[in-house]
């Protein structure tokens, strides 16, 4: 197999970065752009040294429409994922598609069952998967240095962007649950959330999130766009190791502490507040996204964010939304899925 000639749909923020990464990737060629306004793809195509002459529209038919199109990228709201997805697979097109996959899981079983039947590739872009750190985290919780893991806490904040068809449940907590997933291989025993809306009536800008796994693991997140920095972050605590991980440090991301803290006296005494810098790659977790994007079709792998794992994701989310649609309620979560 050649070049593999992609089409991207939607020119958000993240869309340019998918325009940006698939024309710098060497097994990949952008042979359509479609967004809603010319002046948008203009200025987007204007940024990049182009490979081919780049097709644009702002009908996503002319793409999917197009034989020679062999996958497709869609980068847009999530509410239009299901419909977008849906079509493009019909239409014999392998499939990248931003988180949330849907914005419900009969949506997301639905699009499982069309890609099993085309026999292309679905693909969910949980890029968190693919950070290097992440996968170091993964590697030492495997290894066993952390000891059990007690729980984990995930931070996601920034002075927006500001959602409108989205709260930010769906907007942020795709990241930790992928996360979540993939570091303690297993699914959460119930749910619980609660969240405000102070910017826009119905739509939640800041949101809770309790997790309980098994083994009594217990994970919380907090995500807002309505804060004065941007944070993103995790922090393991484990019987024997503790690590924390800031994604937007230049320097020292990832840092592991030795749990040697003492109760004494009902006081927390830490002995020794040193720390260790474990070796990363330096690699971008976009770039290696879209490289495993194009290694499954080429050979026609399963991807490890396939359409399953983000049915998973959808799956926890919608439990998530229902506890937070009442008042904070603990929600189970149905593993049958």
């Amino acid at each position: 197999m050649g070049k593999i000639n992609i089409g991207i749909i939607g020119l958000g923020r993240f869309g340019k970065n998918y325009l940006r990464t698939f024309n710098e990737l060497d097994n990949a060629l952008v042979t359509w752009v479609c967004a809603t306004k010319e002046s948008t793809i203009k200025e987007a195509i204007s940024k990049i040294k182009t490979k081919v002459p780049i097709k644009t529209t702002t009908n996503y038919e002319d793409v999917f429409g197009d034989s020679e199109v062999d996958a497709v990228a869609i980068v847009t709201p999530g509410s239009t994922h299901f419909s977008l997805a849906k079509e493009a697979l019909k239409c014999n097109k392998h499939v990248i598609v931003e988180k949330p996959l849907t914005l419900s899981s009969d949506d997301a079983k639905e699009l499982v069952k069309i890609s099993n039947a085309a026999k292309k590739i679905l693909m969910v872009g949980h890029i968190h998967r693919f950070n290097p750190a992440i996968k170091k985290l993964k590697e030492d919780i495997k290894s066993g240095i952390f000891g059990k893991i007690n729980y984990i806490e995930y931070t996601h904040l920034g002075n927006g962007p500001v959602r409108k068809d989205i709260n930010a449940l769906w907007d942020f907590f795709p990241h930790v649950l992928s996360i979540l997933f993939y570091l303690l291989e297993d699914l959460p025993l119930k749910v619980n959330a609660n969240g405000a809306s102070f910017l826009q009536k119905g739509i939640e800008d800041v949101v809770t999130m309790d997790l309980t796994f098994p083994n009594n693991i217990f994970a919380t997140a907090i995500g807002s766009w309505l804060y004065p920095v941007k944070k993103m972050g995790i922090v393991i605590v484990g019987e024997k190791l503790y690590a924390t991980f800031d994604d937007y440090l230049t320097e020292e991301k990832l840092k592991y502490y030795s749990n040697n803290s003492k109760l004494i006296d009902g006081k927390l005494i830490k002995v020794d507040k040193r720390y260790s810098v474990p070796f990363i790659e330096n690699d971008k977790p976009l770039t290696e996204q879209l490289k495993h994007f194009l290694n499954c079709i080429k050979y026609n792998k399963i991807p490890v964010t396939n359409g399953n794992e983000g049915l998973k994701v959808v799956n926890v989310l919608e439990a998530a939304q229902e506890s937070l649609n009442n008042n904070g309620a603990p929600v189970k979560i149905n593993a049958s899925f």
